[in-house]
Order: C-alpha cells, then structure tokens, then sequence
C-alpha cells in the first residue's frame, strides 16, 4: 500500500516537509557574546567576547532598510552568539517589523526564552525563533558546554508555547550526536515544534577538529528523515547537504514507480546557496557568503551589502560554474550553451581565473542541481570553489 503524502502538500504547518528547498535568506550575526560556548560554533561565539566594533542600533536599521528595498519579501535571520543578550534587540526586530515584509526569524540558545523575553520578542513583531537542540538531556549538554542546559531549554519551550511564540529546532548533525536524531524528532512531536533544520557539521571555527560525516553516514541520515518524514506532521529539512535532495529526487522517483507513495516527486533541487541567494553580516559589518564559509568579502560599512551580493567576483563565479547568469541575484540559469560560455570568457578576461568547481562537483553531472556545499568545500580545500569531500551522490548511482 503507498504511502499518502498528500497531507505533506496540503499542511500549511508542515509545508513541504523534506521534500522542498526554498531560497533566499540573509543571515546577520548581531553579537559574538553568548552565554555558551557550544563546540561547533562557527564564530567560536562565548561569554565576554562581544567584539569592540559591532554594528551600531542605526548601522543595523540601514542594513535591514538595504536588504528590503533591494531583494525584497527574503528571510531575515538574526544569530549571534547570543541574540537575547543585545539591549537594543527588541527595537531592531520592532524596526524590521513595522518597515519591511520580510521572513523574520531569530536563532537562539533558548536559555533566555523568560516570560519577560518571550513577550518583549512577541510585543516587537518576532512571533517566530529556532532554538538551538543538539541532542535531548546529557548530549545536549555536552554539545552546548553547560550541564543543566537542555532541562533550561526544555521548561522554556513549553512557556514559549503557552504564550504563542513559534518556534523550530536548528540541529547540528556530527559523529557526536547523529544516534540522537530520533529522540530530537520525538521531542518536537512533543513540544509542538513545526520544523527541525538538520545542519551538517561544517568543521569550521571551535568545531574544526570535530570528527565529520562520512558520505555512507551522511546517506544514513537521509534514509531515516526521509522515512519518518512520512509520519510526522514536523518538518524535517536538511541543510547544508546540498546533494540530499539530488537523493531524494531519486529516492521519491523510485517509490512512486513501485507503488510506495502516492505522490510523483515535486522536488527541484537548486543547490547550495551560499552566495547567490543567502549571505552572512558578522557583527562588526563583514560580509561571508554564509555562516560556515568564513571567507571575508567585504564590509557595510566601506559598500551596501546589495553590491557585495551582485558585484562579488566569486559569487559571479559560482553561478556561472553552475550556470547562471553572474549579474542577478538568484539561481537564474543562462540556457544557451554559446552565452554561457561568452560570459565564462569575459570574467576569465575580468578577473583573471577559471569560473569553474574544482574535483569531483566540477566533473559531476548534477552540478547545476547541487554545486556541492561550498562551505565544507572552503573548509577542506581553502577554495571556495573547491570540491565537496562529504558527496554521497555516488552511492545514487551505485
């Protein structure tokens, strides 16, 4: 008997589950202080490490202000470190509130989800958070560096759900804790969580000696949030995987011809986004294509984040390695083959290097589709256009 996906496409809370990837999202890192100090943390994030020269309460208004007016309804996150503890929080999200229509989201450790918070995030507009779960009890603790935290987190989330604030699991999947991915999802089944983000380690920052994935336990973690996607109503949505949806395109296919499901695969994969359509404001007003890719491309303070976003050479370049057109934000493929190669030629002349992914994603069909995750790319090989080690698109083929 299939199984009925339908309630997946119909579910306005679940949306498409697992079975979709939406673009379009602008990250700012609004301090580096944090009241944790968690072993993956990419800023390597901590308590008394707020740095000198963040941006100012107006500096961020005027960020906000550019990312509104030149890209649109897109997703504001705003990250730390520690969001909660920035005094002039609660007048920023007011700001982007009322000013813009963009997504708002905050990501917090959820240690300061009080009921006082609560009803300051909810009174300024911010109706929505993802919270930091690693792991349920002990595990998280350890992952977080603070014994006592997961059971802080926990009494919060049921509060933060008694006064109405949404809220989303953010966990990050390593050797450390992938055996916890289940009792995560129970946990949110629990708590009324809508969606769970499971973010591949990037070994990168405090979590660069961390032990990573390999491909096999990579496809692991696909097979089993892609089975209990089926049966719960919270959406599970990898990133930072980029070539999971190439596999569950394949996957979805494969069920649907034998019967399985009841729903042909509506998946469009478009890759990763880390400069072309997501890019990541550290505190002080540097520019990173994403959280993870801690390759500094420029500053607010010096040019708008709208002509960092556009003008960037190597964001020119990995959309033209992948085929899209290098001068519009976004994933806008350049059809013709003869174009295509005329604008690879003219940044060659530009700027003096190949337009190209390096090793394996370079020589890889899917490219387009996938790109590989440029951050554990820059990780591994210092290039941003370098290649993607974790790839287990070759056991789709095998």
């Amino acid at each position: 008997m299939a199984v009925n996906l339908e309630y997946i496409f119909d579910n306005d809370t679940v949306g498409l589950g697992c079975f979709s990837y939406l673009p379009g999202e602008f990250v700012w890192a609004c301090t580096n202080e944090c009241n944790l100090e968690c072993k993956h943390c990419s800023i390597e994030s901590g308590k008394n490490k707020k740095w000198p020269d963040e941006l100012t309460t107006e500096e961020a208004k005027a960020l906000i202000m550019d990312i509104w007016e030149n890209f649109g309804p897109v997703k504001f996150a705003i990250t730390g470190g520690e969001p909660l503890l920035r005094e002039d929080i609660y007048d920023i999200i007011k700001f982007a509130f009322e000013n813009t229509r963009m997504q708002l989201v905050m990501a917090t450790n959820g240690t300061l989800l009080t009921e006082e918070n609560i009803k300051k995030l909810l009174d300024a507009g911010m109706w929505r958070v993802g919270v930091s779960i690693d792991g349920v009890g002990e595990k998280h603790d350890e992952i977080r560096g603070l014994k006592g935290c997961f059971d802080e987190v926990y009494k919060n989330l049921k509060l933060a759900k008694k006064m109405g604030l949404r809220f989303q699991f953010h966990t990050t999947v390593s050797k450390l804790n992938k055996d916890e991915i289940p009792a995560i999802i129970d946990l949110a089944e629990e708590l009324g969580t809508y969606r769970i983000y499971f973010v591949f380690l990037i070994t990168t920052g405090r979590g660069k000696d961390l032990p990573d994935l390999t491909p096999e336990e990579a496809q692991e973690v696909f097979e089993y949030i892609y089975e209990r996607q089926k049966t719960t109503n919270v959406w599970l949505k990898p990133i930072c995987s980029p070539c999971y949806t190439l596999w569950l395109k394949e996957k979805m296919t494969e069920e649907y011809k034998e019967g399985k499901i009841n729903v042909f695969p509506r998946v469009k994969p478009i890759g990763c986004p880390a400069g072309i359509t997501r890019f990541h404001i550290l505190p002080n007003g540097d520019v990173w294509p994403c959280a993870y890719v801690t390759m500094k491309v420029g500053n607010i303070r010096e040019k708008k984040l709208s002509k960092i976003a556009i003008e960037t050479p190597d964001f020119k370049a990995i959309k033209l390695a992948r085929g899209f057109n290098p001068d519009i934000y976004g994933f806008d493929e350049v059809k013709n083959p003869a174009k295509l190669e005329e604008l690879k030629e003219a940044f060659r002349k530009e700027h003096g290097y190949e337009p190209e992914l390096g090793g394996i994603c370079g020589e890889c069909e899917f490219k387009q589709e996938c790109g590989g995750c440029r951050a554990r790319a820059y990780a591994k090989t210092g290039s941003f256009l370098g290649e993607d080690i974790m790839c287990p698109i070759k056991n789709i083929k095998e």
